[in-house]
């Protein structure tokens, strides 16, 4: 991979993409944060811009901005939004912000992105995704049903991409403890899972950097399951 190569990183404000920056930025990486907003600050950010990812033309401006000033070798989508939520009692409103943010975002940062790759002949690309995409998961429908899109998107693109050098992958969650967890939920939860314990995001982390490093130059098109065993799918 390039010498000081940058790699954007949507949902950068996150705890999970907090932590992301912080892995990355360790194996080298200058990290661009992308988010609606930075509660705290986080020093392995080399930039942090606030950006409302469901504005499809402010997106595009600012990733053609990055790409025309900095070496954008990766691009880790991590934003998500996962109100919990029985679907009979969800609204219009609430499906489009989740398709807005989790499935169209994801996309238009790889419609921007993947052009510079591919002339570079390099890159990485991470979907952040769920186990509840594949496993399903209720009061999370349509959280689960944007998060499947993302995948079998990024399957799709990475056949495509296969002989131009770039990769693109799929991190897969289980039940993660951030800001937004239902811990009475989680708890639940925690009682099936094989490792005993619901995640963190230092442990969804380490497996991005693995996907985004050099070690994985040979790995397209696959979904890793972090989820403590939960969700057991070949």
């Amino acid at each position: 991979m390039s010498a000081m190569r940058a790699a954007i990183l949507t949902g950068a404000g996150g705890g999970i993409g907090g932590a992301i920056a912080q892995a990355l930025a360790r194996d080298g990486w200058r990290v661009i944060g992308l988010d609606l907003a930075f509660p705290r600050e986080n020093a392995s950010l080399h930039r942090s811009i606030e950006v409302d990812l469901r504005d499809e033309s402010v997106l595009r401006a600012t990733l053609r901005e990055l790409l025309a000033t900095e070496t954008v070798r990766g691009l880790v989508n991590c934003a998500g939004i996962f109100p919990v939520e029985r679907f009979v009692e969800s609204d219009s409103e609430s499906w489009r912000t989740q398709v807005d943010v989790n499935f169209l975002a994801p996309i238009i940062a790889c419609h921007e992105v993947v052009p510079v790759l591919v002339e570079a002949g390099e890159g990485r690309i991470v979907n952040i995704t769920s186990e509840s995409s594949r496993s399903g998961a209720a009061r999370l429908a349509v959280y689960a049903g944007t998060k499947g899109g993302l995948l079998s998107f990024s399957k799709s693109l990475a056949q495509e991409l296969g002989r131009s050098g770039v990769t693109v992958n799929c991190i897969s969650p289980g039940t993660i403890e951030t800001a937004g967890t239902d811990v009475a939920m989680a708890q639940k939860i925690a009682r099936n899972i094989p490792l005993g314990r619901i995640g963190t995001p230092r442990d969804v982390a380490p497996a991005v950097a693995f996907l985004m490093g050099e070690g994985a130059d040979y790995i397209t098109g696959q979904v890793l399951s972090v989820g403590g065993g939960l969700t057991m799918i070949g």
